[in-house]
């Protein structure tokens, strides 16, 4: 095992020191991303939350403010019903039926629920209605037979007062809207009905029956109306003193009290009526109808709530607009929407559902839709996976960025030592046959021969001596000029035939003194191709100089010259690695050495490469004679290309165009 090199130490080290440091941001990014996406969604769900309670306020509000509204329609007609004058009192409700929009049919009943006003022989199809509705229901169980909790007679005013201390707190928009549609309805009562002495004449603006006296007594009854709902809060002790003071009060000025509210004060003054609603299903349809017991009275007079109208003035409870992404809608007992705002769809289970008061509106209720988007989860979700991608890339780059300067500074590293053993080898091969050269020169300076013979043997040493630096130094220029890209080829007319055979018969005793018997396989006939006389020399050169090193163990090196495709498969690699044209003729190398390994025949023609060892321990050699073979031969448009030999040892054939 090789020891490492400091450099190679050096580079771990540096690897190390980029790769820790960058593992440790990504987990720290991602570990702060993780953080920050938890962040997001616990706000996303707090601000889920706190729009789902402020939709269900704003839901309870106008539930609030559509019992008040209703409360006041019921308080006013059950005023107008009590302050109506008994001796003409069918006149009178007549007359409130038809100028009322929000009255549907009034009645008279005994206190045993026997129907008086209208009966079953009237001859007005909403009469007949109302005895079909409501006849039998008031025989069998009349409300008014049942005691009155005082909580449910003071229902009204109770629910008024609860939500005018919310009211307080809403939005002023919210309240001028309301209080709008309140200021509407109570509008309806301030024009005065018909008393005895106007009985069976519709009140109108132009009618004499409208007095000055009949007009003050409906603003006084108007104020005292609100006085009274103002007063809801006030206990019922001091509130009956009051209006029994303000009652002496209004007798003494105005010294007559054939008004409506006179009659009112006189009746709050003397005792307190008996009063209520019924809300009452028939056929799936909603009724409301309100009774009056007054104090003193026989029967009990009563009214049928147009609900159709009603619920068109209901949509003032609602507010104006409403904030993005909410909706409210107000819903009958059978779930049908009958006014709504904002975004409300048409399925899906609402926010928060706020039922309406059972002694009000049985089954009805207020809801709020809330319209989340998933946008801001969507979003964080995609934060963080975008972010988590944006760190992945960040230290793929820089895991990638430092493989890269490893793989370059190993590859430097690896360079800079072939060089290194480059040098020292083309030194060393440079060094022996200087020193060849030197040694016999001076044996023949000093005159150390024992006879001719000898010196011409000295002089042949010298000689191929000679050949070996100057192919050495061939080769080293040559490879210099082939990594600048500087190799010129001076092509020309070459006989393949000739060629070879020279080269052959001046290489025949290097190789029989490296233990090489030459055989040749050379056609007679004359092969001319086109290409560099000096590059062919040189691969040749090199191919048998590295029988010589290391297939001397053979006996034999075997130069063939074939003319065309001698090998197809041969030649189809040649082809495709080649310049494109077809192999003209074919030189071949073959030795009956070692052979070479299959894990190294893929690199034996990369620069500086050597096979191993064991097999090239006592063998010089830089490891570029085969390097440049081939640049060589591919310069010259062909392909230098290794096969192993049947039989045992290698085969090197060079292809030319």
């Amino acid at each position: 095992m090789q020891p490492v090199s400091p450099a190679s130490r050096r580079i771990v080290t540096y690897w190390l020191l980029l790769l820790v440091p960058t593992l440790l941001v990504g987990a720290g990014a991602i570990q702060l991303l993780r953080r920050e996406q938890a962040r997001l969604a616990e706000q996303s769900a707090e601000a889920r939350e706190t729009r789902r309670a402020a939709v269900a306020a704003r839901a309870r509000l106008i539930a609030e403010n559509v019992e008040l509204l209703v409360g006041d329609v019921q308080a006013g007609l059950l005023d107008v019903l009590a302050a109506a004058p008994a001796e003409s009192l069918d006149a009178f409700l007549g007359d409130w039926e038809r100028s009322q929009p929000l009255v549907r049919t009034a009645f008279r009943s005994t206190l045993g629920g026997r129907l008086l006003r209208p009966t079953s022989g009237a001859a007005d199809e909403d009469a007949r209605g109302f005895v079909r509705r409501f006849g039998r229901r008031l025989s069998e169980s009349p409300p008014w037979s049942s005691p009155m909790s005082p909580d449910a007679t003071n229902a009204p005013a109770q629910a008024k007062t609860a939500i005018e201390d919310e009211a307080r707190k809403a939005v002023s928009q919210n309240v001028a809207q309301v209080q709008s549609a309140r200021r509407d309805v109570q509008e309806l009562f301030k024009t005065p009905y018909p008393t005895a002495a106007n009985a069976g004449v519709a009140p109108s603006a132009s009618s004499p029956a409208m007095s000055d006296e009949t007009e003050r007594s409906s603003s006084r009854m108007q104020r005292r109306a609100e006085a009274d709902l103002a007063a809801a809060a006030i206990p019922e002790k001091v509130k009956a003193e009051a209006t029994a003071s303000d009652w002496r009060r209004g007798a003494a000025n105005e010294g007559k009290v054939n008004a409506p509210a006179a009659q009112v004060a006189r009746m709050k003054d003397a005792a307190p009526d008996r009063r209520g609603w019924l809300p009452h299903l028939v056929d799936g349809r909603l009724h409301l109808l309100g009774w009056v017991l007054p104090s003193g009275a026989t029967e009990v007079r009563g009214v049928e709530l147009e609900l159709a109208a009603m619920t068109g003035r209901l949509a003032g409870a609602l507010p104006t607009e409403a904030a993005r992404g909410e909706g409210y809608a107000l819903r009958d007992h059978q779930r049908r929407t009958l006014h709504q705002i904002g975004q409300v769809p048409a399925q899906g289970a609402p926010a928060v559902t706020v039922p309406l008061a059972e002694n009000i509106f049985p089954g009805w209720e207020v809801v709020g839709f809330l319209n989340v988007s998933p946008t801001v989860e969507q979003n964080g979700r995609a934060f963080f996976w975008i972010s988590i991608l944006l760190v992945a890339i960040f230290v793929t780059a820089i895991l990638a960025g430092g493989s890269l300067l490893l793989w370059q500074a190993r590859r430097s590293e690896e360079e800079a030592a072939q060089k290194t053993s480059f040098v020292a080898n083309v030194s060393h091969e440079f060094k022996t046959p200087l020193t060849t050269i030197r040694l016999y020169s001076e044996l023949l300076e000093q005159g150390r021969v024992r006879d001719a013979a000898q010196g011409s043997d000295y002089l042949r040493t010298i000689g191929r001596e000679t050949q070996r630096l100057a192919r050495l130094v061939n080769n080293a220029l040559d490879f210099s000029r082939l990594e600048q890209g500087r190799k010129k080829f001076a092509r020309e007319p070459v006989d393949l035939t000739a060629e070879l055979s020279r080269l052959l018969d001046s290489q025949a005793p290097r190789l029989a003194e490296c233990g090489l018997t030459l055989r040749r396989q050379i056609p007679d006939a004359a092969v001319t191709v086109m290409t560099d006389r000096d590059a062919l020399e040189q691969i040749v050169l090199n191919l048998l100089d590295n029988a010589c090193k290391y297939a001397s163990e053979g006996r034999e090196v075997t130069v063939a010259l074939t003319t065309g495709a001698a090998d197809s498969a041969g030649s189809g690699q040649a082809h495709s690695a080649g310049s494109g044209q077809a192999p003209a003729a074919e030189v071949r190398v073959a030795d009956r050495g070692p052979g070479v390994p299959s894990e190294h025949r893929d690199r034996i023609f990369e620069k500086f490469h050597r096979v191993d060892d064991a097999l090239t321990a006592e063998k010089t050699g830089a490891g570029l004679g085969l390097s440049i073979a081939r640049q060589l031969a591919r310069g010259l448009g062909g392909e230098l290309r290794f096969a192993p030999r049947e039989g045992g040892g290698a085969e090197f054939i060079l292809q030319l165009p």
